[in-house]
């Protein structure tokens, strides 16, 4: 066969194909697109819903709709919740999940494995664990999807799938919460799942790598803090740099000094907590980063945090 004269818009035409059918052959225009997929338990089993983009829907209507279906495990669920739809499904563009709230760790490793294995999604994908409330998949899903993104969006907080196995006996994930801000779980092997809220969820999530903002209220809702944030470590000590602080009082008006100490016990009285709850599992690498530094046997250190203003 004769090779194009056009080599160049040969290639271009090609790719062009290949981004149209998904590689697959068929185009995406006659694929289910799922955008994102939410687990739920349901009694002794569990209820499946995926999001799907509505390819067809009119421009002043929404472009989502949503295919669901229980069974007694997820991969089941998950496979019904496919069978009912009338295209093939495609996981090629799916960047959020949800895991059911009351997750453990052993079926949020069960979950993840079903989703990189039935999925494949992108590397993009975020995590959350749903709220506890009971949802209505057609009314709740495009909303609840919605909600996952605002909040990455604004906090700038992010778990990635893979970040479900990046140790081997726990791991940490952001949750939607029942009001504002997100709330954060610590999952482990070998104990109850904790779920942390407001200022220790947001510590807790710079202290396992997943954010760079800090946005919460201290002094019981009295004050709020804003600020850039980084987490780095000294042996036994935890140091939290925070950028550009913006310090405002939500109730009598006080001056910075008083609002600085007041959001550093605060921070102190969250750390101590998260502190005890990881001392088992190394959910935050405190171990590691002492062995980094004195090597790998020397004597773990209760760990210290040291807020830095900069």
């Amino acid at each position: 066969m004769a090779m194009p004269k056009n080599p160049a818009l040969f290639i271009m035409s090609l790719l062009a194909a290949l981004l149209l059918t998904g590689c697959g052959g068929q185009p995406l225009s006659k694929r289910e697109i799922v955008r994102a997929v939410f687990f739920e338990r349901q009694g002794s089993g569990y209820s499946v819903c995926l999001l799907l983009a509505d390819q067809n829907a009119p421009e002043d209507e929404p472009a989502f709709k949503t295919a669901s279906a229980a069974a007694s495990t997820p991969a089941q669920a998950l496979e019904n919740a496919a069978a009912a739809l009338p295209g093939t499904v495609y996981y090629g563009l799916l960047d959020a999940a949800a895991l059911p709230a009351d997750v453990d760790w052993a079926k949020a490793q069960e979950i993840g494995l079903l989703l990189y294995d039935r999925a494949q999604p992108a590397p993009e994908l975020s995590v959350f664990l749903l709220d506890g409330a009971p949802h209505d998949w057609q009314k709740d899903a495009q909303s609840l999807y919605e909600h996952m993104q605002a909040i990455e969006d604004r906090y700038k907080v992010h778990c990635g799938l893979q970040q479900l196995f990046t140790q081997c006996t726990d791991c940490a994930v952001p949750a939607l919460p029942q009001g504002t801000g997100y709330d954060f779980t610590l999952l482990a092997s070998d104990s109850a799942p904790r779920r942390c809220k407001g200022l220790t969820a947001q510590l807790a999530a710079l202290l396992a790598g997943q954010t760079t903002r800090l946005e919460a209220t201290f002094a019981a809702d009295t004050a709020a803090c804003t600020a850039r944030a980084e987490v780095t470590s000294t042996g036994g000590t935890i140091q939290l740099h925070l950028y550009g602080a913006d310090l405002r009082s939500l109730a009598a008006p006080a001056d910075e000094t008083t609002l600085c100490q007041a959001l550093e016990a605060d921070l102190q009285t969250s750390f101590r907590t998260l502190a005890r709850t990881a001392a088992a599992n190394d959910l935050f690498h405190f171990t590691f980063w002492q062995q980094a530094l004195y090597g790998p046997n020397a004597a773990p250190q209760t760990p210290a945090l040291q807020i830095l203003w900069e």
